[in-house]
């Protein structure tokens, strides 16, 4: 069972924006957590949108459950703005974030404190799983991986962030993540780069940064998330902008550590080139450019277009939502 305490050793973080349903999913297996080590937790809800759709679900959320829901506002449209006043408003000794799409298993804050408390970890990262609101993967992934983060590594496992040069190996998101404030967060610095908020990766770069710093992060396996995948994030289309965004990010963050930058941004930008040529080959000869069915190739030239424009920044990405006037950030 939950409890609450007036300094809480675990605070969770959920930013939303225009998901009302989900949101409520998302609360309701944080306030149902087993909660075996007896943590006293907080949960706080910050909204990014105008309608301030998330409150009523708050305020259902907690009259159903009896625990409060301490619910805030924040219509800067910047991500790494809305995380960072995550990081201000805890009070815990942790601070897990959860996204507005993912649903916790009912060990999750167990195994997340667990994790970190077995290895003095300053930061924990588990996997994340995909519900797909269409039934099952889309044909070209038929086994979901492109939507899911498995690293790959043993239980417990420190997490080697960073090659020799400063060459990200992994790009870690916020969502099922948990980090220690003490050793992460300096009150009155925002930790996570405006610059990159509005265009998203501020996550991912905050990890990094935080890595080169020294500071340890764990993989737990136990600690599992859902996802929610709804069917328009599985369209070709979307999977493009959105892997064309994620290398822009890649090659930002990659460029800002790496030992020997113009050597390192000589390599990105002669890879890209040979993804775009080897890609659009590969597209022409089998007919895939149009296809529902097949990504592979065009996926290439997306990394390649990425590589080559890192610095005209794809931003928000407009999806469909309850209110389609106004473009939604993606966690």
């Amino acid at each position: 069972m939950t409890s609450v305490a007036p300094t809480p050793d675990l605070s969770i973080v959920v930013a939303t924006y225009d998901r009302p349903q989900h949101l409520a999913d998302t609360l309701r297996s944080c306030l149902a957590q087993r909660n075996a080590l007896g943590l006293g937790i907080e949960l706080i809800v910050i909204d990014n949108h105008p309608s301030g759709s998330g409150r009523a679900v708050c305020e259902a959320v907690a009259g159903e459950t009896g625990r409060p829901v301490r619910y805030l506002t924040d219509l800067t449209r910047n991500m790494a703005t809305l995380r960072n006043r995550g990081f201000s408003e805890a009070r815990g000794l942790w601070l897990a974030f959860i996204d507005d799409d993912e649903i916790a298993d009912p060990d999750w804050s167990d195994a997340l404190l667990g994790a970190a408390k077995a290895t003095d970890a300053d930061m924990v990262v588990g996997p994340r799983l995909a519900a797909f609101e269409g039934g099952s993967p889309p044909s070209y992934d038929p086994t979901g991986s492109q939507f899911t983060r498995d690293l790959h590594l043993p239980d417990l496992a420190e997490i080697d962030l960073t090659a020799p040069d400063g060459k990200p190996r992994y790009g870690l998101g916020t969502g099922n993540s948990l980090f220690n404030l003490a050793r992460c967060y300096v009150p009155g610095h925002g930790p996570m780069r405006e610059s990159f908020g509005d265009a998203g990766g501020e996550d991912a770069e905050l990890f990094v940064r935080l890595h080169r710093k020294g500071r340890r992060i764990v993989w737990t396996t136990k600690a599992l998330v859902t996802e929610t995948v709804p069917i328009h994030r599985t369209l070709p289309s979307y999977r493009l902008v959105r892997t064309r965004r994620e290398t822009q990010h890649y090659v930002s963050i990659y460029l800002d550590g790496a030992k020997h930058p113009r050597l390192a941004w000589g390599v990105l930008m002669a890879k890209g080139v040979a993804q775009i040529a080897a890609g659009t080959v590969l597209a022409l000869a089998t007919w895939e450019f149009g296809s529902k069915t097949r990504v592979r190739a065009r996926l290439l030239i997306a990394h390649g277009g990425g590589k080559l424009g890192w610095k005209k920044s794809v931003g928000y990405i407009t999806e469909p939502g309850v209110n389609t006037s106004v473009t939604t950030p993606v966690n």
